[in-house]
Order: structure tokens, then C-alpha cells, then sequence
């Protein structure tokens, strides 16, 4: 599943972007479905934006949820 911000890639192009909006559709009682990517270009040619139908039409390159938050992480816990 795609999230926002996550870099991306058009399939049918290769123009690499990074995801800036989903509009998602809902039935009442369910969990809304994402329906509607929103990608911004980073190449600088037209269009600079585009909206995508299905998730297939965009490759994943990076997700920035899954990096690790940069902090100090101690070898045993105070509780120990």
C-alpha cells in the first residue's frame, strides 16, 4: 500500500516522483479505500503533476515511514 510522501516511479514512463496526495472513497461501516494518487514530478517536465486510478500504474522507490527515527538506542533498558 502506498502512503504519502513515499517516492514513486510511473510504470508506463519511468518519471520518478513522491506522492503528495490520496483521495480515498468509503461505504458506511467500512474502511475508506484509497481510489486517487496524487504524484508530483521531480523531473521538471509537464505535467508536473499527475492523478493515477490504480495503485499498479506506480512503483515504489523509498518509503520514508519505514527509515528508522535517528536517536541514541542503549544496549539494555534503566529497568535491567
Amino acid at each position: 500500500m502506498l502512503h504519502l510522501q513515499d517516492r514513486v516511479e510511473e510504470i508506463a514512463t519511468g518519471r520518478a516522483g513522491h506522492i503528495d496526495n490520496i483521495q480515498s472513497g468509503a461505504i458506511l461501516g467500512q474502511e475508506p479505500t484509497p481510489n486517487l494518487w496524487r504524484v508530483h514530478f521531480s523531473d521538471g517536465k509537464m505535467p508536473l503533476m499527475q492523478y493515477f486510478k490504480s495503485e499498479e500504474e506506480l512503483r515504489l522507490v523509498k518509503c520514508p515511514h519505514e527509515e528508522a527515527q535517528p536517536g541514541f538506542v542503549p544496549e539494555r533498558g534503566i529497568m535491567d
